[in-house]
């Protein structure tokens, strides 16, 4: 049979049931109204389902849309929840976990103790939830943690809950920073209350007004008010109360640093009075302002008692003020001091120089050399205690020139040679050649110290030498590190004691000042000016062997090259001596001088054909000379002077000096000096001498530089001046004051003004004055030089001539030397033409003829002569001033007494006249006055005598 299948169309189906099977036939059937109202329905119902399915579809799709977006934002909410670094968990109303975030599981100690505070009695039960709770866990790491926990109602929009939500945050650190700052309030508040001070920190608000937002101290203490009392409303300050502890004269100062109209933004401090619980207090207020964004400024400051700060401060100003009065009277007594002894010193030394140039024995010199090493050595001792005095009130300042070192350590050895061989020692220098030509510094302070360590090793040697060497210790091109040492084979310093050496007065044995003399002050004054050249001294010894000390200095270097006569560069030299000493000194003076140098010692045999410009060999050497093609200088140990004997030329080792040596070079070579033609060295049948400076400088002096005014009121010092000048071949005219200095100034030409500072009438300071003010008045093209002469060596000395009005100071005792450099520094050279022909050579007898003829008896002579004149018209002047009983006159006349007396008597009578001199400038000046009479009996029964031995 065949299958039958179902149809596809229930309505077909249900057609056929009813019409059979013929209505699918291909036959046509007449359709009636019904059945096209039913076929009609039929699509209606169809189109209908169609639409309901479009739309079953379209939710379908928009619930599938919702529910992923649901899904996003609980993806969202959980991801929010577990970023939170707090444990999370929701609960549905049953109580039961609905849902936690990741803090939450991953902490499982702090869930723990969240569900166990949760659970606690009565957490949780209202709608609004509690406060927030803080409890103490133990976390999973055992250490013990505290959190807050928050409890909070879940509710639905009806307003009703379903369920709620819980949060544990771990305040641990909060905690810990709250603990610190109540330790560290707590601390500050204990520390203010333990000391006299109030901090506080004021907001001043955009009106104006002041809230004291946070105040610690004892308020009480510093202005007798509670913290209480400075409160208005709320935290508002009240001004008006502690206005009312500060004292009267600093309130408006007080108002001003707290006031509206000094709001700038810098700290303000200010020292005030005010009067707390134990009366008048002084007190230190700082205040710094701080601006905020809103306008407002937050002060914040300080109050501190420094009444006790302030007591120390006066009495530390009156033990200052007491201290530089103690150092003023000090700097005065130093002063007078200088001038006294330093007035006597100019004419004991100065006229000892001239003595020296007059024609006298053996005998005579020799005593007359002990009088000079004894003046020397009391000037030294004068000046090693004013330099003390200058370097301890820090009054010593350096003056940087330029100097060759070469040439500082020759004349500085010039000076302590004879002294070093009239005890027999031998004296050597060593100089690198690597030192350079030209350095600047304080010349004078370097030389200062190598005179004093010269000084000592001379002084505390009795056998063997004494060696100065310069080493460059390190050189940047810039600056040179130099280190200047004196060994010397004397008594040497056991170790415990060489520590001391450098305190002030202070020597190695107690009997050291007895035997060998000296104030124990060289080496200290030797620290202290290194030291203030950035510099240092040591000092190594060894009892019975000798001492070594040197100093370090850092120098600039200025030329590196000698200066030297070009001659000299590029020759060959041959040393060839026995002493290895010798020799290698020698080499680095020709290295130099810009010399190639071969050493060869006496015991090698020379090579055939060896040739050199210059052979340096010893004495006894005679065969080295016939083998090398050379100008041969001998090199001797004797002390003394370069001579030439039997032909050959002597060169002193003893010291081998720089200046020595180039001359001995360029007299061998027949070369002239072209660096400096004055100083060209000078050859004879007697030999080369080392050159005398004074006579160096005396070429430099021409004659016929002008007429010279001197206004100096000591006839002695008159006398010395005069002589000084005719040497130098100069002419001047002498006046006793001022005030005829000044008359003479304006009525004639004069080139120079040399004045003393301390004269009756007008003094040189209103003398200097009063001419520089009359340049001025007429318009002076032309600026007199004006030199001091001053027996004041103190520091202040110079600035205060200086502010006078004059150009330099020259320092009694008036020496030829530094006289002759003055006036050449100062007084313009004339034209050559004009010069008149005067030599400035002066021989034995010219200088006999200055320096009054006959040797030192008219030399004597004629200074008596000049004091008993002016001490007698002294005399006569102090009886008029006691009779008329002025001190003021008085003391100056007995100064100018006691100025020439120092020459001829320093016994009890001098002592005598300080003590009176003294007594004028105190309350006892009455009493001092009557006892002049008396005294001036005394001095005239002196000249008496003095006068009587002369006549005899």
């Amino acid at each position: 049979m065949p299958t039958t299948l179902p149809h596809p169309l229930p309505g077909i189906a249900a057609f056929e049931a009813l019409y059979g099977a013929a209505w699918v036939d291909n036959q046509a059937t007449p359709i009636s109204a019904t059945t096209l109202v039913l076929a009609a329905l039929l699509i209606l119902v169809a189109v209908v389902a169609l639409g309901l399915a479009w739309l079953l579809q379209a939710q379908v799709s928009k619930v599938k849309r919702l529910h992923a977006e649901l899904l996003t934002q609980r993806s969202f909410s959980e991801g929010a929840l577990d970023a939170l670094p707090a444990s999370v968990v929701i609960h549905g109303l049953n109580g039961h976990i609905v849902g936690t975030n990741a803090y939450y599981r991953q902490h499982p100690a702090a869930a723990e103790a969240m569900t166990a505070a949760i659970l606690a009695e009565g957490f949780g039960e209202t709608a609004n939830g509690h406060e927030p709770r803080e409890i103490d866990y133990t976390a999973d790491d055992g250490i013990s943690r505290q959190a807050l926990i928050w409890n909070r109602p879940i509710l639905a929009e009806s307003g009703g809950p379903v369920g709620s939500i819980s949060i544990l945050i771990d305040i641990t650190e909060f905690r810990d920073a709250e603990r610190a700052a109540r330790i560290t309030d707590r601390g500050l508040r204990d520390i203010v209350q333990r000391i006299p001070v109030v901090v506080f920190t004021i907001l001043k608000d955009t009106q104006g007004v002041r809230h004291l937002t946070f105040a610690a101290g004892d308020v009480r203490a510093l202005f007798g008010l509670e913290l209480a009392d400075l409160l208005g409303m709320g935290d508002v300050l009240q001004e008006r109360p502690l206005q009312g502890r500060i004292h009267p004269d600093d309130i408006a100062a007080f108002g001003r640093l707290i006031s509206p109209a000094t709001a700038g933004l810098q700290q303000r401090s200010l020292d005030f009075r005010a009067f707390g619980r134990d009366g008048l207090r002084w007190i230190h207020a700082t205040l710094a302002p701080q601006p905020l964004p809103d306008g407002s400024v937050r002060l914040i400051g300080y109050f501190i008692d420094t009444t006790e700060l302030n007591a120390r401060n006066e009495a530390l100003r009156i033990a200052r003020d007491v201290a530089e009065r103690a150092s003023k009277a000090k700097a005065d007594f130093l002063a007078t001091m200088s001038h006294e002894i330093r007035t006597p010193m100019n004419g004991v030394i100065g006229m000892l120089e001239l003595l020296g140039r007059t024609p006298i024995d053996a005998e005579q010199r020799e005593l007359l050399r002990a009088v000079e090493d004894s003046a020397d050595v009391l000037l030294q001792v004068l000046n090693d205690i004013l330099d003390f005095s200058k370097l301890e009130a820090g009054d010593l300042r350096l003056d940087e020139t330029l100097f060759d070192p070469r040439v500082l350590v020759d004349n500085v050895i010039s000076v302590m040679a004879a002294r070093a061989q009239t005890k027999g020692l031998g004296v050597h220098i060593a100089i690198d050649a690597t030192v350079a030509g030209t350095l600047r510094g304080d010349s004078v302070r370097l030389r200062q110290i190598l005179l004093n360590l010269l000084s000592n090793a001379i002084k505390f040697t009795e056998r063997g030498s004494i060696a100065v060497r310069m080493v460059v210790l390190g050189d940047d091109n810039e600056h040179q590190h130099l280190r200047i040492s004196v060994t010397d084979t004397g008594i040497g310093i056991p170790e415990e004691k060489q520590a001391t050496l450098f305190n002030p007065f202070t020597q190695a044995e107690a009997s050291t000042s007895r035997r060998y003399g000296g104030t124990g002050l060289g080496l200290a004054i030797c620290r202290h000016l290194a030291e203030l050249m950035d510099g240092s001294v040591e000092l190594s010894s060894e009892p019975g062997v000798g001492t070594t000390v040197g100093f370090e200095v850092r120098l600039p270097v200025v030329r590196r090259e000698v200066i030297a006569p070009a001659g000299l560069h590029g020759r060959h030299a041959v040393v060839r001596i026995g002493s290895a000493e010798t020799a290698a000194a020698l080499s680095e003076h020709l290295k130099s001088l810009g010399m190639t140098v071969e050493q060869s010692m006496p015991s090698q045999s020379l090579r055939e054909g060896m040739a050199a410009s210059l052979l340096f060999v010893d004495p006894a050497d005679k065969d080295s000379e016939t083998r090398i093609s050379a100008h041969v200088i001998a090199v001797t140990g004797d002390a003394g002077p370069s001579t030439v004997r039997d032909e050959r030329l002597f060169l002193s080792a003893n010291p081998l000096k720089w200046q020595s040596l180039v001359r001995a070079c360029l007299v061998v070579l027949e070369l002239r000096d072209d660096t400096s033609p004055e100083n060209d060295a000078r050859f004879s049948s007697g030999g080369i001498a080392d050159a005398d400076p004074l006579l160096l400088s005396l070429t430099g002096v021409p004659a016929d530089r002008g007429h010279i005014l001197v206004a100096e009121d000591h006839p002695v010092s008159q006398k010395l001046i005069l002589r000084q000048l005719a040497i130098l071949g100069l002419s001047c005219e002498v006046v006793d004051n001022g005030r005829d200095a000044f008359e003479a100034l304006s009525g004639n030409e004069y080139a120079m003004l040399l004045t003393d500072c301390n004269m009756p009438l007008m003094s040189g300071y209103e003398l200097a004055t009063a001419w520089r003010q009359h340049e001025a008045e007429i318009g002076s093209q032309r600026r007199l030089p004006i030199i001091a002469m001053t027996a004041n060596a103190l520091a202040g000395e110079a600035v205060r001539v200086r502010n006078a009005g004059m150009d330099d100071v020259l320092s009694k005792p008036l020496q030829l030397l530094p006289l002759s450099q003055k006036i050449s520094q100062w007084l313009p050279e004339q034209p050559a033409s004009s010069r008149s022909h005067v030599s400035n050579a002066y021989d034995a007898t010219q200088l006999a003829s200055l320096t009054g003829g006959n040797g030192e008896s008219g030399l004597h002579a004629e200074m008596l002569q000049a004091f008993s004149s002016a001490s007698r018209d002294d005399l006569l002047e102090l009886r008029r001033c006691v009779e008329m009983d002025d001190t003021a006159a008085a003391s100056l006349s007995l100064h100018r007494l006691l100025g020439a007396l120092q020459l001829f008597n320093d016994g009890a009578l001098l002592s005598q006249g300080k003590q009176l001199l003294e007594s004028l400038h105190t309350e006892r000046a009455n009493e001092a006055l009557s006892r002049l009479p008396g005294f001036a009996l005394e001095v005239e029964a002196l000249l008496s005598s003095l006068n009587s031995q002369l006549a005899e």
